[in-house]
Parts: C-alpha cells; sequence; structure tokens
C-alpha cells in the first residue's frame, strides 16, 4: 500500500477504510462532472446515508448503542456531505428526515450546536411540500436542540411551530402531537415556567400511556416531568416518575438514558441532603456515560458529583472532580457549564479558608456576557449550591470584604475566572510570617503578585502593566525565588493571604 494511490486508515478501526490520494479525489471528480453523472452520484450517495442514518436511529434507544454511536461517528463526514447535497439541492425533506434520524447521536456525542444548525437552515426552507409528520417532528427535534444549549427563545419559537403544526391534524392522540408538546414542555422548563412546562407533561404522559407507540418516548417524557417536579418541590412525586422512567431505560437497556435517570435521582437525593444516595447516583451516572462517550452531558455530572464529596468531607475527590469537569466544559467551550462549575470552585475556597477567593469567584459564577448563570440557574441542585456557598463566604467576611470581592468578580471575565479557580491552591500553602511590606518584593514584584493573585495570565499582566511577557516571566521568577515558592498557586494563596488580590480602586 505505500506506493497505492489508494490510503488505508486503520486507527481506531476494526476494519480498514480506504480513500483516494486527495488529487485523484479532485481529478476523479472532475470527470464525472465531465461525464455530466456528478449529481446522481451524489443523490445516490444521499440515498444511501438516509436509509442508514433512519436504520441508526432506533439502535441509539438500545443496548447496543454505542456499537452504532461508533458507526455513525465515523461516518459523521460522509453524513454531513450527505446533508450538505441535500441543502445544495433543494432535497429538504430528505435532510430534515437525515437531521431528525442523527438526534440522539449529536445530543450523546456533543454535537448539539451542530445539529441545531442543520435544523435551522432546512427548516428555514421547509414549505407545504414537506409531509407533515417530518415537518413537525423536525421542529420538535429542533426545539430539543435548542433547549440543550439553552436557548429559551428558538426552543420556544420551534415547539410553538410543531405543536400548531400536530394540531392541525385533529386527533389528541396523533403521536406527532405527543411528540411536539414534550418540545414546548421542554421550551417551558428551560425559560424557568415550571408549572406550565409541568402542566403540559402532564398531558403529553396521559395521551403516551393510551398510545401505541415505543415506550422510549414514555421513558423520556417522565424523566423530563421528574426534573421539573424536583424544581416545584414535588419531591414524592419526582421519586416515582423518575424511577418509572429508570425502569423502562434499563429494560430497553439504554445507558444513556439511565445515566440521566440516576443524574435526576442524584439530583433529587441531593436536594433531600441525602448525600450518600447522590453519590451512589451520580457514581454509576458517571460510568454509564463515560461508557458511551457522552462527555459533553459527563461534565455536568462530574460537577453534580464534586458537589456531593464536598458535602461528604472528601475535598481531594471533589477538587479533581470539579477540575475535570471544567476541562470538559472548556473543551465544548460551555459557557453556562464553565460558570456552574465555579460554584464548586468556590465551595472548596471557602472549606480551604478562603473565603475572599470563594466570594470572588460567586461573583464571576452569577453574571456571564450580561446574563444571569449560577444565581438563576433552571436547577434547583445548582441554585441551592450557589446559595449555601454563598451564606457560608457571607458568615468569614466583613460587609465591606465582601462587597469589594464580590465587585472584582463581577469584574472577571469568565475567561479569567476560570483561570483563577483552576490555579486556587488545594491545600494551603505556609505563608511566610512575615508581612507582605518585609518579603523583600520590590514595587513591581508586588504589582505582578497582586495580578496573579487575581488569577490572570502573564500576558493580562503584561497588557495591564506594559511591560513584555518577557519582563513578566522574569518578575514571576523573582517573586517565586524571594518568597520561597515553588508554583504560581502558591504566589496567588500568599496575594489572597496578604490582602494583595484585591482590585485597587
Amino acid at each position: 500500500m505505500d506506493k497505492s494511490l489508494v490510503l488505508a486508515e486503520t486507527s481506531g478501526r476494526s476494519q480498514a477504510r480506504y480513500n483516494c490520494l486527495e488529487t485523484i479525489r479532485e481529478y476523479a471528480l472532475e470527470k464525472l462532472e465531465e461525464a455530466g453523472e456528478t449529481q446522481h452520484l451524489r443523490d445516490v450517495h444521499l440515498d444511501v446515508f438516509l436509509a442508514r442514518a433512519e436504520e441508526a436511529a432506533p439502535k441509539l434507544n438500545e443496548t447496543y448503542q454505542q456499537v452504532w454511536l461508533n458507526w455513525l461517528e465515523g461516518e459523521h463526514d460522509n453524513l454531513r456531505a450527505a446533508l450538505a447535497w441535500a441543502l445544495d439541492s433543494g432535497r429538504i425533506e430528505a435532510g430534515l428526515r437525515i437531521a431528525t434520524a442523527l438526534v440522539r447521536f449529536w445530543e450523546i456525542r456533543g454535537y448539539i450546536r451542530e445539529g441545531l444548525t442543520w435544523f435551522e437552515r432546512f427548516l428555514a426552507r421547509a414549505d407545504e411540500r414537506i409531509p407533515l409528520p417530518v415537518h413537525a417532528n423536525a421542529l420538535t427535534f429542533a426545539s430539543f436542540m435548542a433547549m440543550f444549549l439553552s436557548d429559551a427563545l428558538a426552543a420556544t419559537t420551534f415547539g410553538q411551530k410543531a405543536v400548531d403544526l400536530a394540531e392541525s391534524v385533529d386527533d389528541d392522540h396523533d403521536p406527532i402531537l405527543i411528540l411536539a408538546l414534550s418540545g414546548l414542555s421542554s421550551s417551558a422548563r428551560i425559560k424557568g415556567d415550571f408549572q406550565t412546562a409541568f402542566t403540559i407533561g402532564e398531558r403529553g404522559i396521559d395521551l403516551l400511556r393510551d398510545s401505541p407507540g415505543p415506550a422510549y418516548f414514555l421513558g423520556m417524557a417522565l424523566l423530563a416531568q421528574g426534573s421539573v417536579a424536583i424544581e416545584l418541590g414535588y419531591f414524592d412525586y419526582a421519586r416515582t416518575t423518575l424511577n418509572e422512567s429508570l425502569a423502562i431505560a434499563r429494560e430497553a437497556g439504554d445507558a444513556f438514558r439511565i445515566a440521566h435517570a440516576l443524574n435526576s435521582l442524584g439530583d433529587l437525593a441531593r436536594c433531600e441532603l441525602n448525600y450518600e444516595a447522590a453519590r451512589i447516583a451520580y457514581e454509576e451516572s458517571v460510568r454509564l456515560l463515560r461508557e458511551v462517550n457522552a462527555l459533553h452531558d459527563l461534565a455536568s455530572v462530574l460537577q453534580n458529583l464534586g458537589h456531593t464529596y464536598l458535602h461528604l468531607g472528601n475535598i481531594e475527590r471533589a477538587h479533581a472532580l470539579f477540575r475535570e469537569s471544567m476541562e470538559t466544559h472548556l473543551a465544548f467551550q460551555n459557557g453556562t457549564g464553565k460558570a456552574e462549575c465555579l460554584v464548586g470552585f468556590a465551595a472548596i475556597a471557602i472549606v480551604q479558608g478562603l473565603p475572599g477567593a470563594g466570594v470572588r469567584l460567586l461573583g464571576a459564577s452569577a453574571t456571564v456576557g450580561g446574563q444571569r448563570v449560577a444565581a438563576a440557574s433552571v436547577w434547583h441542585a445548582t441554585r441551592m449550591e450557589y446559595e449555601q456557598t454563598l451564606s457560608a463566604a457571607q458568615k468569614s467576611l466583613s460587609e465591606a470584604e465582601f462587597q469589594a470581592e464580590q465587585a472584582a468578580g463581577s469584574g472577571m471575565t469568565l475567561e479569567q475566572a476560570v483561570n483563577f479557580a483552576m490555579n486556587l491552591p488545594l491545600q494551603p500553602a505556609t505563608a511566610p510570617a512575615t508581612g507582605a511590606a518585609s518579603a523583600g518584593l520590590t514595587t513591581r514584584e508586588r504589582e505582578v503578585a497582586r495580578l496573579i493573585g487575581q488569577g490572570r495570565s502573564n500576558g493580562e499582566i503584561a497588557i495591564e502593566l506594559v511591560l513584555s511577557k518577557r519582563t513578566v516571566e522574569t518578575h514571576v521568577s523573582n517573586i517565586l525565588s524571594k518568597l520561597a515558592l515553588t508554583s504560581r498557586s502558591q504566589v496567588m494563596r500568599w496575594a489572597i493571604d496578604h490582602g494583595l488580590s484585591q482590585t485597587l480602586a
């Protein structure tokens, strides 16, 4: 194969996949175009991958979902090419059907934003020629994708359009309407209108119980309803509903759905202060999400498990979980996830005797891009952790100190806050016995130490002090030497302990 015009790709595959060299591929495409066969070939390619995507879709709810997820991952570029051709050639129905078939794959493997973009592009060109079931279901799944991204406006818009279209069938038990109601309920939930979500969810569940359709949809509706019940404080109802959803998922062997039911049961246990029960539920959820490589969702469960371990007194384990969660949120560029994860780091800072750092992180987590995040989360357990951490911090600081640190946190960018959190020392470093003034630092070195204490990077410090990055690196080296410290996190702790990290007026 070394001298062949064909390349064999075997990495991560049980069977080899053969590709042409790019120059050969381009030449072949030119010849196809000259022969007038390009459109026919692309149509055949689209038809093949439409059939394969729809074949795979129901398998994603069963025991061997991992096999099909991996197959879809391997064929993702082919599926993208099929979607692109469907759009370019005006085959909107085929594109919507592929997108609908890929929803679970996109959700589990973290391609949610890409999936929503495909839906938006196809739905913008959908008209009365699209069969009602295809159109309404696509609108519903677009609503779900928007809900996963916390886009309340888009979720509501798509959800309402789906219901309006489905109700034109004039059959309350039509499966299209039942699914559309689930989308509308989810959009109400993401807006924080839990009572509306609960009412719509009840109607949907009643219809599903009378429906001969797959148990999968009832299980998903029960899962969503259980989560809404937690937000409304209906804990007994939530337990019954979530356990029924879990039983349906276990019977199907759907690891992803089992993991989500367990995560919600963990949230319920945490809200009831039953941290050992929460730990057991979250641990199994984490294991299953790792198995199906659902990293986007894993990040949130790791965060939940971190809070649980902190309540159980295992600070080191909690810290490791928050770090892994944050690293995963960073990989997926999940701004809301990063902001909510800061609450965990804030709680650890306060437990470690750094209430000022904790309040600063809470201030940073509360508002991101002008939007309230952790303090106004749609999740009861997240709000509870935020409020408990805030209360603990207020007991450790004077009002003036509290306001100063909160203002400093609110002034941070999300990137600065994440850097500050990730560099906080787990164990308190031994602080010099002498005061800051007698530590031997020059005025400029004290300025650099102050900015390190605020979680600034060397590049940000260079801009702030109008210095070169190399000069800042020299100052950092001198600070470490003079303070007999070995890491940046120790400098941060030293600056915090000596009051240097506060933002200057």
